[in-house]
Formats: structure tokens, C-alpha cells, sequence
């Protein structure tokens, strides 16, 4: 017997908000899951998602992307300094009240803020973006109410990183090769010092 997901104890209203807008039909219901995922790499793959690039169907002006639900929100994880040094601006609209907020602050506020920032910021500026972001459903935790769906593991794709830039890669070889060529000449100087002293 498989056992029973855990009860959604969110606030189920907010979470439900907007779907009777969406056209469900034929959708797939894709899950992130956030936990230990860098933000940037994650939110561009939710974003390719969601705008459907990844059909043979894709077109700019038709919205055919899939629902995505990405979970365990609070667990993701960021590069560098950006926890301290990234900052969320925004202005109430009264004279000299812009406001800021640093990541870290926004984290244990509301982590699923960040999530979707990085996703819509990473959409096209159009009239599409409204029924993309209502596709958009970001949880905290594991907990989410749409385990009567059928859920599809969003596998995220291996990094390709580049072992080394090409001009620190030729740098590195030329400091090998001197140091060799060091080396080969120190050999060189014992080598003939004790054929001088057996001399």
C-alpha cells in the first residue's frame, strides 16, 4: 500500500488561486524540487517550462507551457556573496519611499517570493505573462494539494561546466612547461657538478 502524502497545511485559497482561469486540458503538471538547486539555474529551466520551449509545438505568441510546481522553496541555495549582497528594490509610490530588502531578509520572510521573482524577471514582457505566472505554484515545503493530479518529476539537466577558460588553460601549460624545462636544467647542472668532482 503507497503511502498517503502529507495533508496540505498552507493556505489552500492562495494556493488555488486563479486555476479556474487556466485552460487544464492537456497540461502537464511538472515538479521542481528546489532543494539544493542554484536559484538562476533553477528559475531558467521553470522558465523554459513554462513558456513550453521545450515542445516541438512552441510558438512566441500561443501559450502552450506546462504547470509547474516547485517545492522544498526555502531550501534553495545561491553562489557567491549574493545572500548579503543581492537586494530587492521597490517603491510604494510617495516621495523618497523606495524600499530594499536583501535576499537574506526576503528568505525568512517569504523564500517563494524569490523563486517567483527569478522566473517572471526571466519571462518575455508581454500579455502572456499574467496566464504563465497563474501556472507558477511555489511551496515552502513538501506539502502542496495537487497530489489528485498527475505529477511528472521534473529531472533537472547535468551542468556542462568548462574545466578551465582557454587563456588560463595556456596559461597553466606555460607554467608547467617552464617549470619542466626548470627542473631538466637543474638535473643538467648536478649531473655535470658530479661529473666535474668524479673528474
Amino acid at each position: 500500500m503507497a503511502a498517503m502524502p502529507p495533508a496540505f497545511t498552507g493556505n489552500l485559497k492562495k494556493a488555488l488561486a486563479g486555476l479556474r482561469r487556466i485552460n487544464l486540458d492537456g497540461l502537464r503538471w511538472r515538479v521542481f524540487d528546489a532543494k539544493g538547486q542554484v536559484l538562476g539555474r533553477l528559475a531558467s529551466q521553470i522558465a523554459v517550462v513554462l513558456q513550453g520551449k521545450d515542445k516541438p509545438t512552441y510558438a512566441p505568441h500561443v501559450e502552450n507551457g506546462d504547470m509547474c510546481i516547485v517545492l522544498n522553496a526555502q531550501d534553495i541555495s545561491v553562489t557567491g556573496r549574493k545572500m548579503t549582497d543581492k537586494i530587492y528594490y521597490w517603491h510604494t509610490g510617495y516621495v523618497g519611499h523606495l524600499k530594499e530588502r536583501r535576499l537574506k531578509d526576503q528568505m525568512e520572510k517569504d523564500p517563494t517570493e524569490v523563486i517567483r521573482k527569478a522566473v517572471l524577471r526571466m519571462l518575455p514582457r508581454n500579455k502572456l505573462r499574467d496566464d504563465r505566472d497563474r501556472k507558477l505554484r511555489i511551496f515552502s515545503g513538501i506539502e502542496h494539494p495537487f497530489h489528485d493530479r498527475p505529477l511528472e518529476a521534473f529531472v533537472m539537466p547535468p551542468r556542462q561546466v568548462r574545466e578551465m577558460r582557454p587563456r588560463a588553460r595556456r596559461a597553466m601549460l606555460r607554467a608547467q612547461k617552464k617549470e619542466h624545462s626548470n627542473r631538466a636544467k637543474e638535473e643538467e647542472d648536478a649531473k655535470n657538478a658530479t661529473a666535474e668532482v668524479t673528474a
